[in-house]
């Protein structure tokens, strides 16, 4: 992961590092508490990277971080922002090359779920195009498709929490639809199965939804080229 930040002092670093490895769901209210007294604003984007690391590596921590970084934002006014930021250019970055694997495909992944825990699930829009991301992976990155689906699969996974974002609203239903589609024109199961999952998980009757014709559009045109 990038890294440009101005990093503590190392008993500062390594204080919160030890309260960070102690955090639970029970103590959040005084972990805050003992990071907002020790830590100054300045180490706010070394900070943000230090929580993107562990949700790369704690996935069953995400709940907590996120209810951490609620709490903290409160103590540090750009936090969220800072850490949005560079979450979404470590997204922009892994999309963007040339071929995903196991190991950065499990991040990506990760990552997914967590930038939907504090856009979507809080009814916030995104700001990623998915239906083109889509259709240039499967033209030009049909290895990487897996992941990709994967990482759009748990993004959209906290529609479910959200309490406006809905399946049936517009951008979502489309995005549903081309999900369908792929289902539908690829021969592979992880992908497949990673589709009905997503249908599963939001309740939404895979069978009665409408498939899209848009990625075999592209495909046919090209095909006449």
């Amino acid at each position: 992961m990038e890294s440009r930040y101005i990093s503590p002092p190392e008993c500062i670093s390594k204080q919160i590092c030890f309260i960070l490895n102690n955090i639970t769901e029970y103590n959040l209210k005084s972990q805050v508490n003992e990071i907002t007294t020790i830590m100054p604003h300045d180490f706010t984007r070394w900070f943000a990277y230090s929580i993107l690391n562990r949700i790369t590596s704690e996935p069953n921590q995400h709940n907590v971080y996120f209810k951490f970084i609620i709490m903290i934002s409160e103590y540090y006014t750009n936090f969220e922002t800072v850490l949005l930021e560079i979450l979404t250019k470590e997204i922009d970055y892994l999309i963007k090359l040339s071929n995903l694997n196991v190991s950065n495909g499990k991040i990506l992944k990760y990552f997914g779920r967590f930038l939907g825990c504090l856009t979507i699930a809080r009814d916030i829009p995104l700001q990623i195009n998915i239906k083109s991301l889509i259709y240039t992976t499967l033209k030009y990155k049909p290895n990487s498709l897996d992941y990709i689906v994967s990482f759009i699969s748990e993004l959209l996974k906290n529609i479910k929490y959200s309490n406006r974002i809905k399946p049936s609203d517009p951008w979502v239903n489309e995005i549903l639809q081309i999900m369908k589609e792929l289902h539908y024109i690829t021969d592979k199961l992880t992908i497949q199965f990673e589709v009905e999952l997503l249908f599963s998980f939001l309740e939404c009757d895979f069978n009665e939804w409408k498939s899209a014709y848009y990625l075999r559009r592209f495909i046919e045109n090209e095909n006449k080229e």
